[in-house]
């Protein structure tokens, strides 16, 4: 299901997380923080990271798509 499934910002604030942390946690990472609340990053990518908070905010926008 997580094909093509974006995350965003808003699937980050229904678990409660906050805009400075997340800005602080794209910081040199392939994708951007102004992309992360512009467009989304891919599902894929947050999985692809060594990181629990970013695997529960995947598991959001996948939810909310349907899966």
């Amino acid at each position: 299901m997580s094909q093509d499934v974006m995350a965003r910002l808003e699937h980050a604030r229904k678990l409660g997380y906050c805009a400075r942390g997340m800005r602080r946690w794209f910081e040199g990472r392939e994708h951007s923080w102004e992309e992360f609340i512009s467009s989304g990053v891919p599902v894929e990518w947050l999985r692809a990271q060594d990181d629990a908070m970013a695997h529960a905010v995947a598991d959001e926008a996948e939810l909310e798509a349907g899966g």
